[in-house]
């Protein structure tokens, strides 16, 4: 009886070490680290990146918009009340059609972030430039009266 035992865990650990490890090439296993980016860009995976940056100097206020990933057409810029407003909405759609069928893929982002002006901000003379993935907004100093 003792043997039986013994040929019957030997059996049972065969069994189950074989199917945790009978999954096809390339299929994840819990052994090694999963690294998705090695597997080449997905659609659904843009880097995107947007950073601010405020500083101040002897013409006035600046902030810089620091993007990757989007069009500078695409972000929005304007004053709401005693603040600045910077937003983006966003929408793609991705069709494929082969002679298997069809499918289609959508997605969509938006961001809103909100600054709040210095009193001595001129609105009126504000400016936007762009250049190298850089969007700088100048905020000079109101003339006093």
């Amino acid at each position: 009886m003792r043997k039986d035992i013994k040929l019957f865990s030997v059996i049972l650990a065969v069994v189950f070490s074989t199917s945790i490890y009978a999954q096809p090439p390339g299929y994840y296993s819990s052994g090694a680290p999963f690294n998705r980016a090695a597997d080449g860009p997905s659609s659904f995976n843009m880097q995107r990146h947007i950073r601010f940056r405020q500083d101040q100097d002897d013409s006035g206020y600046h902030l810089r918009i620091l993007f990757r990933g989007y069009s500078p057409d695409a972000l929005q810029v304007k004053v709401q009340g005693h603040s600045l407003l910077v937003e983006n909405q966003e929408a793609h759609r991705v069709e494929n059609r082969g002679d298997r069928g069809y499918s289609f893929s959508t997605t969509s982002s938006s961001m809103r972030r909100r600054f709040r002006l210095p009193g001595d901000a001129d609105v009126e003379a504000m400016q936007r430039t762009e250049k190298d993935g850089e969007i700088v907004i100048t905020l000079p100093y109101r003339p006093y009266r």
